[in-house]
């Protein structure tokens, strides 16, 4: 472990702007999936590997929660070191598969054919992770190729992180296609210390290294396959609520600390620090990359604030001191302050004004629509 720990620093990123950029880029915790019972089963401590690199273990409870991408390549990296364990993200791999990518993998599992299915992961896959790239190159017809890629040129050790995408990919055709799924060939750009015995027994292929690429070597028989039991509807559900999601929500820094922002004010814990530790951040280092997109947290805090009281005043039945509290506020007299720096009057006549305003915008619906002369009747008996 002191040999590890010494070399700590080469695990992470340096500071330039490319890196920092690297850094910013986020990935879905479920990404350490299997994480923590297969290092207790090679005898580490897994908690203290994650909050080596400022990853809180509790994050993993909740796939839908990220972490930055460079934070995860390193872990992986530091913990086949720690462990010495060479294959580490290879057995990390068997323990994960297409479930990880949550909506997209009904997506894909719905699909008419295994080639429609990474089509619209590789469209997709920024959703999962803007820092993962996914491609099918179907330009050489008998040897298409699923390729990946990570888009972190700053970060020096990638194998383990490789392995472990490639390892994802494999099992997760083994999903659409079948139990009896062998790539061609797996092929990367890194050099590896392991037999090709171990990787035989994943991939059931050849790999090869220092190659152009990182991808899965497939049959055009592989795309053509169709999925059985796949139901249109739900993977054109799916894919709305993606082009919606994606559209939306991009996962960028700014739009991960207003959801910690909204999903903390009730706890009465939403500080810098306390984001910063939930997105596995040092304070000032989330503090500058706020900064360097103009951004100041106490505004983004205020902007939440002001925008979930209106959302809380527009229901006539919620009681003033839930409001509050619900905002993050310990006094009724804070939010009270606060509703008269915002609107200049008190969250009653707020409220009020909220009312009359919506009660106009239907009225004026129903003026439009040739409605507003209906009255009600009682019902004939």
């Amino acid at each position: 472990m002191k040999r590890a720990n010494a070399q700590r620093s080469d695990y992470h990123t340096r500071g330039s702007p490319a890196l920092q950029a690297a850094d910013a880029t986020l990935i879905k915790t479920s990404s350490l999936t299997g994480f923590i019972p297969l290092v207790q089963s090679l005898g580490g401590d897994p908690e203290a590997l994650l909050r080596t690199f400022n990853i809180e273990p509790a994050l993993l409870d909740n796939s839908a929660d990220v972490i930055p991408l460079s934070s995860q390549v390193a872990l992986l990296e530091y913990s086949a070191d720690v462990l010495q364990c060479e294959d580490f993200a290879l057995q990390l791999a068997e323990r994960q598969d297409l479930m990880i990518l949550g909506p997209l993998a009904v997506i894909a599992q719905n699909a008419d054919t295994v080639g429609e299915a990474l089509r619209e992961l590789s469209s997709f896959m920024h959703v999962y992770s803007p820092g993962i790239a996914l491609q099918l190159d179907t330009s050489d017809a008998l040897r298409p190729q699923l390729e990946i890629e990570l888009r972190l040129p700053a970060v020096q050790r990638v194998r383990q992180s490789i392995e472990l995408s490639l390892g994802v990919a494999h099992r997760g055709l083994q999903m659409l296609y079948g139990a009896n799924f062998r790539a061609s060939a797996v092929l990367m750009r890194t050099s590896s210390p392991l037999p090709q015995s171990r990787y035989q027994r994943l991939f059931g292929a050849n790999s090869y290294f220092g190659q152009a690429c990182n991808a899965l070597v497939l049959k055009p028989e592989h795309l053509e396959r169709s999925i059985d039991e796949h139901n249109r509807q739900l993977h054109d559900t799916m894919l709305d609520y993606i082009h919606c999601f994606s559209a939306a929500k991009p996962m960028d820094i700014h739009s991960q600390v207003l959801d910690l922002i909204k999903r903390l004010l009730p706890t009465r814990r939403c500080t810098l620090p306390v984001i910063a530790k939930r997105m596995a951040l040092h304070e000032r280092t989330l503090q500058r990359r706020l900064e360097a997109r103009g951004l100041v947290f106490e505004h983004l805090v205020e902007g939440v604030r002001r925008e979930l009281a209106d959302l809380y005043l527009g229901e006539a039945d919620m009681p003033m001191t839930q409001i509050a509290g619900l905002l993050g506020y310990a006094e009724q007299s804070s939010f009270n302050r606060a509703c008269r720096r915002w609107h200049g009057m008190a969250p009653s006549k707020r409220r009020l004004a909220l009312g009359c305003a919506r009660l106009a915008f239907l009225r004026s619906g129903l003026v439009k629509s040739g409605q507003a002369s209906l009255q009600w009747r009682p019902p004939i008996h």
